[in-house]
């Protein structure tokens, strides 16, 4: 994992998380902690090891990380701002994941679905593993009639990070009503889609979990190595939720997945620090 050049002027042990929660990727630092949990920290995206990191925040209440700043510099420079330490003085931040899905929400208003389009791309071009970005741009190019792009990208916001944003109810149900063209009818998760509703928690048993490992399986096979390794931190992440009974019936250790994940991971977790 490539290291932020202004690295040295924040406070982490490198000691880089491999799952479940914080996600595999996480790096931890002290500035502008709140003393309850919640924190910042680096994260790099699967398949993006050896560009910089976005600066993420632990929202533990929630159990989830949430994207606020493109950059390490972008950190430091709204840390100033705010005197060093959290504050609400913001900064701008024009590469930032947000600003361009904004900026595309925005031209939706103005019901302009080509020039939405090239923003949602930018922003998916920008962080890759947001659930939102990926649906608006596909419902777009829907919309404009770019069905190839169109499923393409629908699938992208399922197989997303769980850890940062949940799937919306929208977008399991548009691609669980999905017509798939020729080249994704063989799809893992297309395949699948009539199995899954994507519930977990409360019930005693589930047999989505068995549904998603075969996926996993299945989009390892065929070589989408990044989107298989998001998706088992996802269900690894879900089964973390789960009681310690259900665990058990579905024979899930989380020890023995963060050895398993960390190996499988290895490469991706090592620190350059060039």
């Amino acid at each position: 994992m490539k290291l932020p050049e202004n690295i040295n002027q924040i406070s982490t042990d490198f000691n880089i998380e491999v799952g479940t929660y914080p996600p595999n990727g996480f790096l931890k630092f002290a500035e502008a902690s709140l003393g309850n949990g919640d924190y910042f920290g680096l994260y790099w995206e699967f398949g993006k090891e050896n560009q910089e990191p976005t600066v993420f925040e632990m929202i533990h209440d929630e159990g989830i990380i949430v994207p606020r700043f493109s950059n390490l510099n972008k950190f430091l420079e709204w840390y100033r701002v705010n005197n060093f330490d959290w504050g609400e003085n913001e900064i701008n931040d024009e590469q930032f994941v947000l600003n361009f899905l904004h900026k595309g929400n925005e031209q939706l208003k103005q019901n302009n679905p080509e020039k939405a389009i090239k923003f949602y791309k930018q922003s998916t071009n920008s962080f890759g593993e947001l659930s939102e970005n990926w649906f608006k741009l596909a419902t777009q190019q829907k919309r404009i009639g770019n069905e190839l792009e169109f499923q393409q990208n629908l699938i992208n916001a399922i197989l997303s990070n769980w850890a940062i944003e949940f799937p919306s109810q929208n977008a399991i149900r548009m691609m669980k009503n999905l017509n798939p063209i020729e080249k994704f009818k063989k799809h893992p998760l297309i395949k699948n889609r009539e199995k899954l509703q994507f519930s977990f928690g409360g019930t005693k048993e589930n047999n989505e979990y068995l549904i998603i490992h075969e996926i996993i399986t299945e989009l390892t096979e065929i070589g989408d190595l990044n989107k298989a390794l998001v998706l088992e931190q996802n269900y690894a992440l879900m089964m973390h939720w789960e009681t310690a009974s259900f665990q058990e019936r579905y024979h899930f250790n989380s020890e023995q997945w963060r050895t398993d994940f960390k190996k499988k991971t290895s490469k991706r977790l090592t620190i350059n620090a060039g």
